[in-house]
């Protein structure tokens, strides 16, 4: 364990000798009995903030941290909206599925709908045939060709 005299440590930490001095009789700087004379661990020094390195040690620190913190954060978002934009599409395809299935379905009931018309219509053509006589059959199946040869 690394430690220094009152002197030394003063020294080091660009402080007066009875400033440091004060510190430990205070006791707000621990210090260490070694052969008579008292002495202050390095450790000590730095949990004082006494040393010129220790705050920007300590801020160094912190700042790793805290770009630790914001890397995790990046890839967070990253992986957020990745998420984001694969059920954006995942939504757009079965939105297109639902919108392509709802017109086809219009369609059929469309083509339903002519086809019971056009059925009704052939009903509708029989009874007339068989209620009329020849010759008015034979003029309403003309009309009828007319009608289907415009259309």
């Amino acid at each position: 364990m690394q430690s220094y005299s009152l002197r030394e440590a003063a020294e080091l930490c660009g402080a007066t000798l009875t400033a440091m001095r004060s510190r430990a009789d205070r006791g707000s700087l621990k210090t260490v009995l070694y052969d008579g004379e008292r002495r202050v661990p390095h450790t000590e020094l730095e949990r004082a903030g006494l040393l010129p390195d220790a705050a920007h040690q300590e801020l160094r620190r912190r700042v790793d941290q805290l770009t630790n913190e914001l890397a995790a954060s990046r890839q967070l978002v990253v992986s957020t909206e990745r998420a984001a934009e694969a059920e954006r599409e995942a939504r757009e395809r079965v939105e297109g599925k639902l919108f392509e299935r709802e017109a086809a379905a219009l369609q059929a009931e469309q083509a339903a709908a002519k086809a019971i018309a056009a059925s009704d219509e052939l009903r509708a053509l029989e009874a007339d045939l068989r209620a009329a006589g020849p010759i008015k059959a034979w003029k309403l199946a003309r009309t009828r060709r007319k009608a289907a040869d415009a259309a």
